[in-house]
């Protein structure tokens, strides 16, 4: 692709907004794929890093889950409260 026919950002959004909303006339085949593309995309950015995605665990940090701790239960009645703990992955790692 030459460079003169990228998208800066905002028009990507704009690009991939009207592809989601529908309002892009796709084939069949090319609507399913975009939908399966982003299905993908959205599992692998919160994914745990085990399978591939979520690369140190950035995603779960940016929406605040604290991952696969072992135990919850003394924070079960704590209602509004950020857990303190950053997150860890199945293996063990932590962000």
């Amino acid at each position: 692709m030459t460079p003169s026919r990228r998208l800066t950002p905002r028009p990507q959004d704009e690009a991939l907004t009207a592809l989601e909303a529908g309002k892009v006339g796709l084939p069949p085949q090319l609507r399913d794929f975009f939908y399966f593309l982003l299905q993908n995309t959205k599992e692998g950015y919160f994914a745990d890093p085990k399978y591939g995605g979520n690369h140190g665990m950035q995603a779960w940090v940016h929406i605040g889950f604290p991952g696969a701790h072992g135990s919850y239960a003394e924070w079960v009645n704590n209602y509004n409260a950020d857990y303190p703990l950053s997150p860890v992955s199945i293996s063990g790692e932590r962000a």
